[in-house]
């Protein structure tokens, strides 16, 4: 890191998960190019980034903790810029930071094979009791003995709750599985889904008629909550449920109901409405529920691809363009 006063453009990553996904190592000699310096930190509160950020160009959040909140936002006087470091980001408060006309953009292409490919590992692992039949084995439990059983996928029909880069990417990886493939996504007109092969459906229709869902929605005040005991009533009873996306876009203590009484087959969750888990979640203890914890999006390919995408929008900010991924254009009039 170089002498931030010898640059007139400050570019703060205020946290990081360490170590799937810390920083590269080229961001400083990125940022330098283009006029400003690059600093690095691990807060774990607001006033710690107000502390590293106060008089920053841009800042850039990685965790999904709500640290860039109304209050901190209101502070950040030399702001031009707010990043997610990630696709989703309901760790930033957008309408504040919308109303001080402050750009919020995200890092949408930077995960989208590993994101995809985790969703399908989860639900093959709880089709087939994968990881189960591993741990027996390990334990020298003899798999004869482990309730559960396997069912065939061919044929049958997978809801995709979500159909943007992710959801797509799904679409592309099971095309030779032989499945009929329905999508949920209210901004996507049927001439978007067909360009994939996907019909595009009500949710309650998607509910219904899916043997496997796979969640790639963001979360936001109108997904918050999407699956809860009332739109889970409508699940085909033993549905398999995979979600890599957010973990509060399920209402956990319904998605716990359905699982115990047997509408949902099984779910295999890399997310988790909080995170970490804590011990005494029933989750842990159900023999349906597959889990692991948040790394979908990791791989050292995608890590890199992260720290690409984040210097190109600061770089775009700083030599006045605007970023390609900017989540609140609409909102921000001088921009039009």
């Amino acid at each position: 890191m170089g002498d931030r006063d010898a640059f007139g453009a400050h570019v703060v990553l205020a946290d990081f998960v360490r170590p799937l996904f810390e920083p590269v190592g080229f961001e400083a000699e990125r940022m330098a190019a283009v006029g400003a310096s690059w600093s690095q930190h691990e807060c774990r509160t607001e006033d710690q980034v107000l502390e590293v950020a106060r008089d920053a160009t841009v800042v850039v959040v990685q965790s999904v903790r709500p640290l860039l909140t109304r209050a901190v936002i209101a502070q950040l006087d030399s702001c031009r810029c707010l990043i997610r470091a990630g696709a989703g980001y309901d760790s930033i408060d957008v309408d504040a930071a919308t109303e001080r006309g402050i750009m919020v953009c995200n890092t949408p292409n930077y995960c989208v094979d590993e994101v995809a490919d985790h969703a399908i590992a989860l639900l093959l692992d709880c089709v087939r009791h994968v990881s189960r039949l591993d741990r027996a084995l390990h334990q020298r439990i003899p798999a004869e003995s482990i309730p559960g059983r396997s069912r065939r996928i061919r044929g049958a029909t997978l809801g995709i709750i979500g159909l943007g880069p992710i959801g797509r990417r799904v679409v592309q990886s099971v095309s030779g599985w032989d499945l009929r493939v329905l999508a949920y996504d209210p901004y996507l007109s049927q001439e978007q889904a067909d360009s994939v092969g996907v019909k595009l459906v009500s949710l309650e229709e998607l509910l219904g008629q899916s043997d496997f869902i796979s969640i790639h929605c963001p979360l936001t005040r109108q997904t918050h909550h999407l699956l809860n005991h009332e739109t889970l009533a409508f699940v085909k009873p033993g549905c398999v449920l995979v979600n890599d996306s957010r973990g509060p876009v399920i209402d956990e203590g319904a998605l716990i109901a359905a699982l115990e009484d047997g509408r949902l087959w099984a779910a295999g969750l890399d997310v988790t409405e909080e995170e970490p888990l804590p011990e005494d979640s029933p989750l842990r203890s159900l023999d349906n529920v597959v889990l692991t914890p948040h790394v979908a999006a990791y791989s050292p390919e995608s890590r890199i691809d992260l720290y690409e995408e984040i210097c190109a929008v600061c770089a775009d900010v700083i030599q006045g363009r605007i970023p390609r991924p900017l989540v609140n254009r609409a909102g921000l009039d001088h921009l039009r």
